[in-house]
């Protein structure tokens, strides 16, 4: 911003350019006194006054629209944590308009009634997709690496309700929440975990891979990327796991909410974004994905001879 001295200045010079009339050519003085000096002086303050005020406006306006996300894809998120759910009533909480606000308030704000824990969006060229889900109220499933869980259809069609009531006009919105999408992990003859047998056994070795993975499950970022090499890191972390094939295969299976059952599983091959925003490690006969079924555990002190074998198997075939 131009202090009262810049602006001054800018203006004499201004002035004198177009001073013309000889009655003025005192004008051209340095004095501060002359009559003209003082006019000019004055303006000068008005403008300096003008641009202050027009700067402060700026900035109020800028403060303004950066704390009003209404409307934006992260606006529905946040609002979408705070929907309220009666589970007597088996209804969403009654909602009305807040003249004093301007808002679409809860008549009777409870936060003990908020059974979202996590909500994300996505969007493409036409709507906004909202994925949500709760806290998994299952310990078995916490514990076998299922954090969370799908709405149930009473809560899910209130949740779309409230959306109807906040949603602005014309803004396209689906909403979705369904059961976590089956990881399983695929480790065969050919491409084996070797596990240090100077520590573990095969049984301790798969428990702690079990582990790694539910606490990779419970810390993965809700709608988050879910990469391939993001697995085989955790698995090569694994403590007494010495190494690891490349060519380890991880299948998932999502939840088709039209059909309400799982669909084939299909390899990842390099990244996806889940489904249903979140894996889970049991099937859905509740069986643990990482076990000794799917997964080739052999000790680090018989690497050789176990890649000896396989290359006699070979021959054998040919």
């Amino acid at each position: 911003m131009r202090s009262v001295s810049q602006i001054y200045s800018e203006a004499v010079s201004t002035r004198n350019n177009y001073l013309q009339l000889t009655e003025l050519n005192t004008g051209r003085s340095n004095s501060k006194l002359s009559m003209i000096n003082l006019l000019t002086y004055v303006v000068a303050v008005c403008i300096h006054t003008y641009e202050a005020i027009l700067d402060l406006f700026q900035v109020r306006i800028a403060e303004v629209l950066n704390g009003r996300i209404n409307g934006t894809p992260e606006w529905y998120a946040i609002m979408a944590r705070k929907f309220q759910y009666n589970s007597v009533t088996e209804t969403g909480d009654e909602m009305r308009f807040n003249e004093d606000t301007m808002k679409i308030e809860y008549v009777q704000p409870d936060t003990s009634h908020r059974i979202i824990e996590k909500a994300a969006w996505q969007t493409d060229d036409r709507a906004l997709t909202l994925k949500v889900c709760k806290a998994n109220d299952n310990s078995n499933e916490v514990n076998n690496g299922i954090p969370y869980m799908q709405l149930n259809d009473y809560e899910l069609t209130a949740f779309r309700m409230f959306i109807q009531q906040i949603k602005f006009v014309g803004a396209d919105i689906y909403c979705e929440s369904s059961p976590g999408d089956i990881v399983t992990i695929v480790a065969d003859k050919q491409n084996p975990i070797f596990y240090n047998d100077s520590y573990v056994t095969a049984a301790q070795a798969l428990s702690e891979l079990q582990q790694a993975m539910i606490d990779f499950a419970n810390e993965m970022e809700f709608n988050g990327m879910f990469y391939y090499q993001s697995v085989l890191d955790v698995i090569r972390k694994t403590e007494h796991i010495t190494d690891i094939s490349n060519n380890i295969r991880i299948y998932i299976s999502s939840y088709n909410t039209t059909d309400r059952k799982y669909d084939e599983p299909i390899e990842l091959i390099s990244r996806t974004r889940l489904k249903s925003g979140y894996i889970r490690l049991l099937d859905i006969n509740s069986v643990m994905t990482i076990n000794s079924d799917n997964l080739t555990l052999v000790p680090a002190s018989k690497m050789d001879e176990y890649f000896a074998s396989l290359e006699e198997e070979q021959d054998d075939k040919h």
